[in-house]
């Protein structure tokens, strides 16, 4: 299978397109940006065991607990290593992301 490359975006990106989108030059737009990642940060930092951000017609950011592993293995010394309970971020794209991802890729 041929191993296709990674194209990587960043926030500067994201801002740079709202920035296009908006008509706005991107040094206004950077600290909106900013701060909607701080606060989306924010939220998935806080101390709740299970929590949603929803975001309509793009989709949901979970916190979901994950069980401890008493019997885990060290997969470079094959030493048994006991993994505490944790809590693991999750992304479920909301319908109208999913249908564009489910479209076929041209060749």
């Amino acid at each position: 299978m041929k191993k296709v490359p990674c194209i990587t975006y960043t926030k500067r990106d994201v801002t740079q397109r709202i920035a296009e989108k908006m008509s706005v030059p991107v040094s206004q737009m950077k600290q909106p940006v900013d701060a909607l990642f701080d606060v989306l940060r924010e939220i998935m930092s806080e101390d709740h065991r299970r929590l949603r951000i929803e975001i309509r017609n793009f989709g949901v950011f979970e916190v979901k607990p994950t069980k401890a592993k008493p019997r885990a293995r060290n997969p470079r010394t094959n030493e048994e290593v006991y993994v505490p309970p944790r809590r693991k971020s999750h992304f479920k794209p909301g319908r109208l992301l999913r249908e564009v991802l489910r479209q076929p890729l041209d060749s």
